[in-house]
């Protein structure tokens, strides 16, 4: 089935969110850290905990993960940019956001932050089996620590997050000096 296909099936139910409004469909492209951040939401569920929601903050420039959120309320409450998943499109997310006076942004796909989530996923959340809130606190902050320590983007000239910050804030010291 094409996407045309579903578009028409959806349309026919209206099944269709109509906008309230315009949405930025360009990509950013940030020159400076903390210029645009995005974020992400998953959830997973655990044993004795049941569902546990993790949201992630990364700045668009560096990739850095520079906030994350875990916990067993999935009340939407963040004012970010997002990206076109169920959480930031839904009602409760978009009235936050126009109730806060926030313009709320939507991404393209295929964004970096899409990229981090799922390597978090892969690589922290699906390989563990937490029994407690506090395991997964603990296992979540490493997965991160690690993430932003270690993961090379090709985005970056094959850097991590933490390194090509730190190429940034010298390139910054250097032009501030001249």
């Amino acid at each position: 089935m094409n996407k045309k296909k579903v578009y028409r099936i959806m349309k026919e139910h209206s099944l269709l969110r109509k906008a309230k409004r315009k949405s930025n469909r360009k990509k950013p492209r940030p020159a400076k850290k903390n210029q645009w951040r995005g974020i992400d939401m998953t959830k997973f569920m655990v044993q004795n905990v049941g569902w546990v929601y993790f949201v992630v903050v990364l700045d668009w420039r560096t990739k850095k993960i520079i906030g994350f959120n875990v916990s067993t309320d999935r009340k939407s409450s963040i004012n970010l940019m997002s990206d076109n998943g169920s959480q930031p499109t839904s009602a409760a997310f978009m009235e936050d956001c126009a109730n806060s006076g926030i313009n709320q942004a939507f991404t393209s796909y295929h964004n970096p932050k899409e990229r981090v989530i799922r390597t978090l996923k892969e690589e922290c959340i699906r390989l563990n089996e937490w029994e407690t809130f506090g395991e997964v606190i603990e296992g979540i902050f490493k997965g991160v620590k690690e993430d932003n320590a270690d993961h090379l983007h090709s985005a970056l000239d094959y850097l991590s997050p933490n390194e090509f910050e730190k190429k940034l804030e010298k390139e910054n010291s250097l032009e501030n000096a001249a």
